[in-house]
């Protein structure tokens, strides 16, 4: 209960909750999808909420649109809305307090079963959420708060798996349900979440849990059986998404994937797609915020998307050198989590929007100097595709070396880090290089859970050597030291001189 209190107040207070001013993240038109399902219309003079300089909190209520994106954030967002008066944001923003505060609770209480040394196992997960660059999308109307708060909940299962065994069965019991609810909610967020539920089902496929003194081989049924559920369960809604991405943004994403990734990756490929030889000398410039205008060879990827689309799959697939590239410059876009071009504080009357709508430069990915300029601004571009492999390492001497529970703690730095790299490669083979900080925004989530959990692992071990040399040393010091006996002189002979 403690632990539990002490997540929602410090989420509570990075929010702004508790007296002073919300603290949120501005729509950049993707909140629609949601609100608009909810039946939520923005208090604004022109009830729009997207690029108005700020984060709108108020809403009205009206009728629910009937091309609502298919998400878990939109499910959220209808509860807690309601069907009367004014809605604001803050009130979501308390409800996924709530929500982190009964995870935790139920997390605690698993973990600690055991040693409650073991609530060390929830700080890798607890600390970044508390950053104010993770916490304030809770307050905003986009599918990452879904994302997020299903991507904490299944890291806390997993970390209950690593900190129990098969024959806890209530405790084991209690993980497998944090992983398959987060798996879920995180997975239907958006598409770009779906490598969330694919771990989620693999974690609870090779899961055993025991409850009571059944024979051996029933602790392998509730975790295998679980992932058929999940599995059986998420088909409808996964393939409703994708209808409904190819319905809505079928040409967007192909244009940006064309000319943001394929073009710039791969010069002179044009041809090979069906665009004319020109088309490279868009190479870089996204769909938005110009839209199809002076975008040479456009005609063609209007004509045929999905056509297209599976065409630059192949190119890429062909290449791995080319998806490499690609997917280190999503990981090291991990660092533009801040996603400055969305203001956090909350819109006014006298706030005033950015000309000409969202900006086409930076972090947006819209422009290509501008995105360059940014990718060459940021220290230590290896870092993150180090701590991937790194976290894949962990994963491995968990798997190897299971006899110390915080050796096993590196199952939770492979599940995120393995999530992490499923979400960039999502991210640039989905949309390009378009709004990729956004993309891969919950990847630099699941990165940094990954560097705090594999500090779990490795301090215990370094402050254990430690300590031993110490010891080494001191009984050196103190071994008493073996002088030799004097030999008595020799007589010496009468009459010598």
């Amino acid at each position: 209960m403690a632990a539990a209190v002490v997540a929602a107040l410090g989420l509570a207070l990075t929010l702004g909750l508790l007296g002073g001013t919300p603290t949120g993240a501005a729509d950049n038109g993707d909140g629609f999808r949601l609100f608009c399902g909810a039946g939520l219309v923005p208090r604004t003079p022109t009830h729009v909420a997207s690029w108005q300089g700020g984060v709108v909190l108020d809403f009205d209520h009206g009728m629910p649109c009937k091309n609502a994106l298919p998400s878990s954030g939109t499910v959220i967002l209808k509860a807690v809305a309601g069907g009367h008066g004014v809605f604001s944001l803050t009130k979501l923003g308390w409800f996924y307090v709530m929500l982190v505060f009964l995870v935790t609770v139920l997390a605690a209480w698993a973990v600690t079963a055991h040693g409650r040394r073991r609530i060390l196992f929830l700080v890798p997960l607890l600390v970044p959420l508390l950053d104010p660059d993770f916490a304030r999308v809770f307050i905003s109307t986009m599918g990452e708060a879904a994302g997020l708060f299903g991507a904490y909940t299944l890291l806390c299962g997993v970390a209950v798996i690593a900190a129990t065994k098969v024959e806890d069965g209530f405790e084991r019991l209690s993980a497998l349900a944090l992983v398959a609810v987060g798996g879920v909610i995180a997975g239907l967020a958006r598409i770009g979440f779906l490598p969330l539920f694919v771990l989620a089902v693999v974690v609870c496929l090779v899961t055993g849990a025991r409850a009571g003194r059944g024979r051996w081989w029933s602790g392998r049924i509730f975790g295998p059986a679980l992932a058929c559920l999940l599995v059986l369960e998420i088909i409808t809604p996964v393939r409703a998404d994708l209808a409904w991405q190819d319905r809505n943004f079928g040409e967007v994403n192909t244009v940006d994937l064309v000319y943001t990734l394929a073009l710039v990756e791969m010069p002179g490929s044009a041809p090979e797609l069906g665009l004319p030889a020109d088309a490279q000398d868009s190479a870089g410039r996204a769909f938005f915020p110009n839209g199809l205008r002076d975008l040479v060879g456009a005609d063609a990827v209007k004509n045929d998307p999905t056509g297209i689309e599976h065409k630059v799959w192949g190119m890429v697939l062909a290449r791995p050198d080319v998806l490499a590239h690609a997917v280190a410059i999503g990981l090291q876009s991990t660092y533009g989590r801040s996603l400055a071009y969305l203001p956090d504080t909350p819109w006014t009357p006298a706030t005033v929007a950015p000309v000409g709508g969202g900006p086409a430069s930076g972090d947006t990915g819209a422009d290509p100097q501008t995105f360059q300029q940014w990718l060459d601004d940021m220290g230590l571009p290896w870092w993150p595709p180090l701590l991937l492999l790194l976290g894949m390492a962990g994963a491995v001497v968990a798997l190897v070396r299971r006899r110390r529970w915080t050796t096993r703690y590196g199952i939770v730095a492979g599940v995120a880090t393995t999530s992490a790299l499923g979400i960039v490669v999502m991210a640039v083979v989905g949309d390009g290089y378009y709004e990729i900080a956004k993309h891969v925004w919950l990847a630099a989530y699941l990165l940094d859970v990954t560097a705090l959990s594999l500090c779990v692992m490795a301090v215990p071990v370094l402050a254990r050597r430690a300590f031993e040399l110490r010891e080494r040393r001191r009984r050196w010091v103190r071994a008493p030291v073996a002088v030799p006996a004097e030999t008595p002189p020799e007589p010496v002979p009468a009459g010598s001189s």
